[in-house]
């Protein structure tokens, strides 16, 4: 990375979650994967060898272990491709339609049935959340697949910075990334921006004014933010940063990485706020329902 008059180098450290390459360039998973079909392959042909001819069965397993190559050595977005096509076969299976029924779905009453006979409606399954509550210190429970901790962070404005401030944040960024311990996700969303806090604030004060235009003033100011807000224009962008640890008994360790990079993100000018109880439940709100909790 270089700038026209002041050049500097970033380090991208190597991926240490990649796996391993074994045989070829391949890695244990893929090669389990491959080599159980030529295996497999390798017993059909045992079976059928006296009814199919050699070269239609040799071209066929060839384009099986072809396409199963391409679809265990392909990947988009760091993801392999048999990992895609078995996330959308699952997609694809299961009920699109979900309902807040965590002791699962009962058979309606005979009425229901009569009425809705016919009409083809799509099946309905529970929605199967991994959130089972909010502890305390705003610890999210997972059950069985650990905990998570919730810090809200601020935004820096990155391009109206010199090119030796942009390289100091770059560093205070890239040395909290360099001292994660464990998984770490970063959320953007953008919501509509809520004003009503404003508008109301206008609206109680105005008739305190010492002069009525004064009043008049705040009065038509408060009208103007109340179209804005109805009309959704303003957006507010929040930025989320959840600390998982996927084993129950170590919940602590999610809130200190919350602590630790309130503490790191500050050389970069980020402040970072954990989330208590009460934010981590309106978080969770917010992501089911964005525009009810907006």
């Amino acid at each position: 990375m270089s700038e026209d008059r002041h050049g500097y180098t970033v380090r991208i450290p190597q991926n240490l979650s990649a796996p391993d390459k074994i045989v070829f360039g391949a890695t244990a998973r893929q090669c389990l994967i491959l080599g159980g079909a030529a295996v497999g392959l390798w017993l059909t042909w045992l079976a059928v060898h006296e009814l199919v001819p050699p070269l239609l069965f040799a071209a066929a397993a060839g384009l099986l272990l072809l396409l199963l190559g391409i679809a265990v050595t392909a990947e988009r977005d760091g993801i392999g491709l048999d990992r895609l096509l078995t996330a959308a076969l699952r997609q694809r299976l299961t009920p699109r339609r979900r309902v807040m029924a965590p002791e699962g779905i009962s058979t309606p009453p005979t009425f229901l049935n009569e009425a809705l006979r016919g009409q083809n409606l799509p099946p309905v399954a529970p929605l199967d959340l991994p959130v089972q509550g909010v502890g305390d210190g705003g610890v999210v429970d997972l059950g069985p697949n650990g905990a998570a901790a919730i810090g809200a962070c601020s935004t820096v404005n990155f391009g109206l910075r010199t090119p030796a401030e942009q390289e100091l944040l770059v560093g205070g960024f890239s040395r909290w990334l360099n001292s994660l311990t464990g998984p770490v996700q970063i959320t953007s969303r953008t919501t509509c921006a809520d004003l009503n806090a404003q508008v109301t604030a206008l609206r109680t004060s105005a008739a305190s004014l010492a002069h009525p235009l004064l009043e008049a003033a705040a009065l038509d100011h408060a009208d103007f933010l109340t179209r804005v807000d109805d009309s959704g224009a303003v957006l507010h962008r929040n930025l989320l940063i959840t600390a998982r640890e996927p084993d129950p008994a170590h919940t602590p360790r999610a809130v200190r990485r919350i602590t630790d990079a309130a503490a790191a993100l500050s050389a970069a000018e980020i402040h970072v706020a954990p989330q208590d109880t009460r934010n981590a439940h309106a978080v969770l709100n917010t992501a089911l329902d964005p525009e009810t909790y907006r």
